[in-house]
């Protein structure tokens, strides 16, 4: 063994592991920082254990980050000592220093942009993140300069790279000092075969079966200390990995419930009954409506965007929330047990168009090898087929997400965005700049539209709309005039984050809201009250995301409002279960049977006024409900015995033999 040689190696060494010291301490700084500013505990007694364990699981999850970055310097280190290049040597500690600031740089953005992620999502990265990408990036970057101090944060963060860079720069300029423990060591393979399985061992975080980057355990029963332990670069690379999964197509959702080679099981499941049709399995999807009159109906669904209904408990005439809208929640039907099918806009809509689930980590269709496949069992394509003409509206660009381009492959004549809402507004008498936010034409425009359409129309009109306005940055129309919205104690102490943003968030909200309220004041002055049907949903709760819960927190972060409008005499023929389950899949069940005369239509959803079905409601998360029972599948893969659960995925197998089905051309 060379022992100079191997001194200066191990200098280097040890360098390195003050440089991940270091780091390793800003990441359990910035996890401090994360627990700070999220946490939704009112008293941290009886969960101190749980925290120190969330901290510990935290710290050794950042060590496999680390490990990672250690592993270039270890091979090539090992491969200067054989090639015996001091030289080379040398020039490895000015490599290292800029090795070192451009991973940690790169680690500290993600950890960043997952902080960012949580204010939203209420969860670490995973693959909605490439929403950045897939969405309107231009209208995020107004979105971030709007709602955060985008000066300040740079600075900071730009501060904290210049610093960091010192401190590496500095360790590594540090004077060398001989290190002689070497004469304990004979063979230097030995040396650095240690080194190397220590390195592999950071790694992979566990000697258990699974890295811990595949599998993190659960240290406490509180489900936002658990996330605790996370952190953002990894999150990263494994919704990366999911990415790659999808893009390669290695998305397999028949495998994953264990449906792969027995799809005809997940029928029984779903029906209830070994006797199902096996020759023509979609026929046991296939219902037959059951229309209770003779008169017939305008159909018009507006999905309004991060509609949220825990926040709804606290209206008040001092905290008016729902505006206009709180005396048609009153006086119309209003459902209240719904959860939203996806987390996010485009999987929740999804569900809706085309009456399934949302199927976890799948990617939106309009931007899959599925966004010129014509779904010719859905809405769109059976009103047309009685008559009606459809239309789909959306207040934003209908470039977003390639929306446009997959909904007139749908069956609908009209696709309209935000420059057709502005081009055909009777009277324009601002600026044109005040009638748009980032994302698209404000909510009020979007709803005159929808009227303009109904009093222009010589046939009957089925449409269906997506508002835009609840949306960061929460930008509201200079001349609207705000209702009340006094924030008390009980309100601010179940407010989550910074509380300015989120006075900002609900202002917005309550606009938006407002907005469908004043829609329905001159709706219901207009002719077509009595003969048009009006459904007012929300895509999801992002409101979850700032809000904290005293019961039932499962239920309440996906619960969304699903309110009907029925002409009167059709409201009297109905027996309603306002405290029914469902989800979107459900929505458009149950407007055929107000509708279509005994008309067949495939669906996995049910029709919500059937009060003798068995309802439930699925979310993208993998949450159900049904009744007053709740539950959470950790994985698909996942044997259970609980049997919503099991039914649940029997619907997720169900759902993608369909969409199959018609990818080959039905």
């Amino acid at each position: 063994m060379n022992s100079l040689l191997m001194s200066k190696v191990f200098n280097i060494f040890k360098k390195l592991i003050f440089a991940h010291l270091l780091f390793l301490f800003l990441m359990s700084l910035f996890r401090l920082v994360f627990f700070n500013y999220y946490s939704p505990l009112d008293s941290l007694d009886g969960y101190y254990s749980d925290i120190l364990k969330a901290f510990f699981l935290g710290f050794r999850l950042d060590l496999t980050v680390v490990g990672y970055i250690q592993a270039l310097p270890t091979i090539v280190l090992i491969v200067l000592y054989y090639l015996k290049s001091e030289k080379f040597l040398e020039y490895s500690k000015k490599f290292f220093v800029f090795y070192l600031f451009i991973t940690y740089s790169i680690v500290s953005f993600f950890l960043c942009a997952d902080f960012g992620f949580y204010s939203y999502f209420k969860d670490h990265i995973n693959i909605l993140f490439f929403g950045f990408f897939d969405d309107d990036t231009k209208a995020l970057l107004i979105t971030f300069w709007q709602n955060y101090n985008v000066v300040l944060i740079l600075t900071i963060f730009f501060g904290y790279l210049a610093f960091l860079f010192y401190l590496i720069n500095k360790i590594f300029k540090t004077e060398d000092k001989s290190i002689n423990f070497f004469k304990f060591f004979r063979f230097s393979a030995l040396v650095f075969a240690t080194i190397f399985i220590l390195n592999f061992l950071a790694v992979r975080g566990t000697f258990g079966m699974y890295p811990l980057g595949k599998m993190i355990p659960n240290v406490s029963e509180d489900e936002f200390i658990n996330k605790v332990s996370h952190n953002g670069f990894r999150a990263f690379t494994n919704a990366l990995n999911a990415r790659k999964k999808y893009l390669k197509r290695k998305y397999d959702l028949l495998k994953v419930t264990g449906y792969k080679d027995n799809i005809e099981k997940a029928f029984e499941v779903y029906k209830g009954t070994k006797d199902i049709n096996r020759e023509n399995l979609l026929k046991n999807i296939t219902y037959k409506t059951k229309k209770i009159d003779d008169n017939e109906y305008n159909i018009v669904v507006i999905m309004v965007e991060s509609f949220g209904m825990p926040i709804l408990k606290y209206q008040s005439d001092e905290f008016n929330i729902l505006g206009e809208l709180k005396k048609y929640f009153d006086e119309d039907i209003l459902l209240t047990n719904m959860i939203s099918a996806g987390d996010g806009t485009i999987s929740s809509l999804q569900a809706l168009l085309l009456n399934i689930p949302h199927r976890p980590k799948s990617f939106a269709f309009s931007q899959s090898t599925y966004k010129q496949t014509s779904f010719t069992y859905t809405p769109a394509f059976l009103y047309k087929d009685e008559g009606y003409e459809t239309s789909f509206i959306y207040g934003g660009d209908l470039t977003w997400r390639n929306l446009g381009s997959f909904i007139k492959f749908q069956g609908y004549e009209n696709v309209e965005g935000k420059i057709n809402i502005y081009n055909n507004l009777e009277k324009k008498d601002k600026e044109e700049d005040e009638y748009f936010h980032p994302w698209g034409i404000f909510d009020e425009y979007l709803y005159s539209h929808i009227l303009g359409k109904l009093e222009k129309s010589d046939k009957k009109q089925f449409i269906v709309a997506l508002s835009t306005n609840n949306h960061p940055p929460y930008n509201i129309p200079n001349d609207y005039k705000n209702k009340s919205l006094v924030f008390n104690e009980t309100i601010k102490n179940h407010i989550t984050g910074d509380f300015d943003l989120a006075k900002q968030r609900l202002a917005s909200y309550a606009y938006a809201v407002d907005q469908v309220g004043v829609f329905l004041d001159k709706f219901k002055k207009s002719k077509f009250k009595d003969n048009t049907i009006v459904v007012v949903t929300a895509d999801n709760n992002t409101i979850d995301g700032i809000m904290k819960y005293d019961d039932n927190k499962l239920l309440n972060s996906k619960n969304i409002p699903l309110y009907f409008y029925l002409p009167q005499s059709l409201k009297d023929k109905l027996s309603i279960n306002t405290k029914v389950t469902g989800s979107h899949k459900d929505i458009f069940p149950t407007l055929y049977n107000l509708t279509l005369q005994d008309k067949e239509y495939i669906s996995i959803g049910k029709n919500l006024f059937e009060n003798e079905e068995n309802h439930f409601g699925f979310n993208g998360s993998m949450i159900v409900t049904n009744n007053e029972k709740i539950e959470k599948l950790n994985k698909l893969k996942e044997k259970t015995s609980i049997e919503m659960l099991n039914y649940y995925k029997a619907n997720l197998a169900i759902t993608e033999y369909l969409i199959r089905e018609y990818k080959k051309g039905k």
